[in-house]
């Protein structure tokens, strides 16, 4: 720092003189250093003693679910629940809405259900406040929603189910549309005869035209005791019934007989045909 000067004059000398006084003392920078370490220690104890009392304020997690209704987004409408997910050790939990108290619950799980037609319709705030064995508050998440009325409900559900339900169905008309076209047209299936198959869940029956056995099909005609059904073998309509598996396996059995080539007939020699020619002679009458 800048000493300070300070003129003085000696009359002894009748010379002007001057003199200096001693300079001012300077504050040191190393205990301004330290003051300032102290007030920022200081703040951070502070802070440290704050936390535990910070953490203690923890927030309940409240979920809502749908047990029956409707639920499009923020509207509810029907039978709902509301429940502490994951809790800490409570002694009770009570359930709000609004400011109106639903229920109390003492004992894990700590849920309860609501009927949304309780309360008047608009928007309401969703809250419940948790008690610890050691008389602590505990707060949860504020869910807010709107409670609609049934007929919005359905309305809702309507206009969202239909175009779904439409698209959906006119899916499932074109692929039985195109399978049913398909087995119409009169196509025939190229198993080889005697091979294994499976028949399904609606069971085999045997085709009284060709004898080979095949797979009922869905879309054939329903009549009394039986079905009017297209064999896969031949391509013919025909009556049929259910078949066992014990006849099916015979129907199996005899298309194996008939992949078999037949055992030809040797033809009879020239000698073999005059010696049976003698032998029928003898009844001939004379």
């Amino acid at each position: 720092m800048l000493a300070r000067k300070i003129l003085l004059a000696r009359p002894t000398d009748g010379a002007a003189r001057f003199a200096q006084l001693p300079p001012e003392p300077a504050v040191i920078p190393s205990l301004w250093r330290a003051n300032k370490i102290f007030a920022i220690l200081r703040v951070a104890v502070l802070c440290g003693l704050a936390l535990p009392v910070l953490a203690q304020d923890e927030e309940l997690q409240l979920a809502v679910r749908r047990n029956f209704g409707y639920g499009g987004g923020s509207q509810i409408q029907g039978n709902f629940r509301m429940e502490i997910l994951d809790p800490p050790p409570l002694a009770s939990v009570t359930f709000k809405i609004d400011d109106m108290v639903v229920a109390t619950v003492t004992e894990p799980p700590f849920r309860i259900d609501f009927e949304t037609d309780d309360y008047p319709l608009g928007w309401h705030e969703l809250t419940a406040i948790g008690q610890t064995p050691d008389g602590q508050a505990l707060n949860s998440n504020v869910r807010r929603f709107e409670f609609v009325s049934a007929e919005a409900g359905w309305a809702a559900a309507r206009a969202i189910m239909i175009p779904l339900f439409s698209v959906v169905g006119v899916a499932i008309l074109f692929g039985v549309g195109i399978q049913l076209w398909t087995s119409l047209s009169g196509g025939k299936s190229s198993l080889p005869l005697g091979a294994p198959r499976k028949y399904g869940l609606l069971g085999g029956t045997i085709c009284p035209k060709c004898s080979r056995p095949f797979s009922i099909h869905w879309w054939g005609f329903n009549a009394v005791g039986g079905k009017f059904d297209r064999c896969d073998h031949c391509g013919k309509w025909s009556f049929v019934r259910w078949a066992s598996r014990e006849k099916l396996a015979e129907a199996e059995a005899a298309e194996l007989a008939m992949a078999q080539p037949e055992t030809p007939v040797a033809e009879m020699s020239a000698e073999e045909k005059l010696r049976r020619q003698l032998d029928e002679s003898r009844f001939d009458n004379p």
